[in-house]
């Protein structure tokens, strides 16, 4: 058996390596066409630099338009129907989980706690922050513990975080 799957798989990459296709050679048919034997190489540019931009869609209306509130309830809904489907999964709330941020960073205001999934990883990601920091953290759902704790830069330090002072 691994005989055979050896031999079936080295056919296959001799195949794909040697640029031919096997076909019969068969003059009998004159009506048959050709088999191209000529491999291209594939790039991974898929723009077209003579064509238009594959990622404007500026220009295509569609004969259904909807309102940006219908398009919002909508993506609630998504939403709300996601987070209840893996709240059955979660060992602990909300709320518990809104307790162990607070109780990692007492003073702070909790803005949002969400229930989410980090690669198949059930968790609560919240929003905090006060006057002066903001902090992204993340609660396991499972047990409670806090999994990251990331301060987030503010607005000033994410605009003047490449400028040289050395060229004043």
């Amino acid at each position: 058996m691994k005989k055979w799957l050896i031999s079936l798989s080295v056919i296959g990459c001799l195949t794909c390596t040697t640029c031919t296709v096997f076909a019969a050679d068969d003059s009998s048919h004159p009506k048959t066409t050709p088999t191209h034997t000529t491999l291209h190489p594939v790039t991974a540019n898929i723009q077209s630099t003579d064509g238009p931009n594959v990622h404007e869609w500026g220009d295509i209306k569609s004969s259904v338009q909807v309102t940006r509130d219908t398009l919002r309830d909508a993506y609630q809904a998504s939403h709300d129907a996601y987070t209840k489907k893996l709240q059955k999964y979660a060992k602990i709330s909300p709320s518990a989980a809104k307790k162990a941020v607070v109780a990692e960073h007492p003073g702070m205001t909790v803005e949002d706690i969400q229930l989410r999934n980090i690669r198949t990883n059930l968790v609560y990601m919240s929003i905090v922050r006060d006057d002066e920091d903001k902090y992204l953290v993340v609660v396991d759902a499972g047990n409670g513990h806090i999994l990251v704790d990331k301060r987030l830069p503010t607005h000033n330090e994410r605009v003047f975080a490449n400028r040289d002072d050395s060229a004043k």
